[in-house]
């Protein structure tokens, strides 16, 4: 097993892992998953052409979130008594890290010709779209002996700060970068609601009775734009979702350690301007958005002899019946 590595322009490169049946795609720059290849050799995630593309993006396409994926409200949050503010990009709240979050950073690669694997690192300094504390960063990708994709996020700071961060891959099982009629299964009981801000309110409910019961596999709310709060002990790898192509029978599993999963139908895909509205969906596992204003949600806070560490696993489970 190698991994092969060529350039993919603006400075970047693209590796490709491919082993056990599966291939995966990968730049440096913002650490992206550019491809995955399914063993029937259909490519199920929504990727561009080069590394210039990925500089021109709008909407994460499959690159790793952070610091701090997802919301912070007003840009703002306190830690050991200490108020700070960060870049604010969407409105007047912080977004996926601000405006030059680590989505549009290149990262420094590692590769291992004995594994086949890549590592990607960076540094992020002390105020850097104003977080507090030198951050060092690293997402591993590597397929394992099973034949799943495996991501291993960790990171560490010199004071304490806050980290979360996230992949936020564009899912199509199709093949074809286009709605789809995907059915959607979640391992979660719960969610937290959110304001029309999509901040969320503070509180966890249960799905039961409401629209964002997935429990057992039903077709996805194309707009849908919400965070689940995953079953079972938060920092086990455990099973989150569960997307199927009805028409192909594809199955993609997720399983993570995070405590929650964003659900995200690509409703402003179209704003991009290379792919429809709806052509691939995310399922981003993380820590619950604006957690370090929430008292009744666990924030992602790191600090010296306090790491941050969490893996997550795609797995193309057998097509229902084989």
């Amino acid at each position: 097993m190698t991994v092969r590595v060529r350039a993919f322009g603006a400075g970047a490169k693209l590796f490709t892992l491919q082993a056990h049946g599966i291939k995966a795609e990968l730049s440096d720059y913002g650490a992206a998953l550019v491809g995955l290849h399914h063993p029937d050799g259909t490519n199920v995630v929504l990727g561009l052409g080069s590394g210039a593309a990925y500089q021109d993006d709008s909407q994460y396409m499959g690159v790793i979130a952070g610091r701090y994926a997802n919301r912070i409200a007003c840009g703002r949050f306190t830690l050991d008594g200490q108020s700070w503010q960060l870049a604010c990009n969407e409105g007047r709240h912080h977004l996926h890290g601000g405006p030059e979050g680590f989505s549009r950073r290149l990262w420094r690669a590692e590769t291992s010709q004995d594994e086949n694997e890549v590592c990607f690192r960076l540094t992020s300094p002390h105020l850097d779209q104003g977080y507090p504390g030198n951050l060092e960063a690293s997402v591993r990708y590597l397929i394992t002996d099973e034949g799943r994709l495996r991501l291993e996020l960790k990171a560490s700071a010199d004071r304490p700060s806050l980290v979360n961060l996230a992949p936020h891959g564009y899912f199509n099982l199709t093949g074809r970068p286009q709605p789809a009629p995907h059915l959607l299964r979640l391992h979660a009981g719960h969610y937290t609601p959110v304001d029309a801000e999509l901040i969320p309110t503070g509180r966890i409910r249960p799905v039961d009775g409401t629209p964002f019961d997935y429990r057992s596999a039903r077709r996805l709310d194309p707009d849908m734009d919400m965070n689940f709060v995953i079953d079972g002990a938060a920092g086990t790898l455990r099973p989150a979702a569960e997307l199927i192509d009805p028409a192909s029978g594809r199955r993609l599993l997720v399983r993570a350690s995070a405590p929650g999963l964003q659900v995200y139908g690509g409703k402003h895909l179209a704003m991009g301007g290379r792919f429809p509205a709806h052509a691939g969906l995310c399922l981003e596992p993380q820590y619950f958005p604006d957690s370090p204003n929430q008292p009744a949600f666990t924030a992602p806070v790191i600090g010296p002899g306090r790491d941050y560490g969490e893996t997550i696993e795609y797995d193309f489970a057998p097509a229902a019946g084989a």
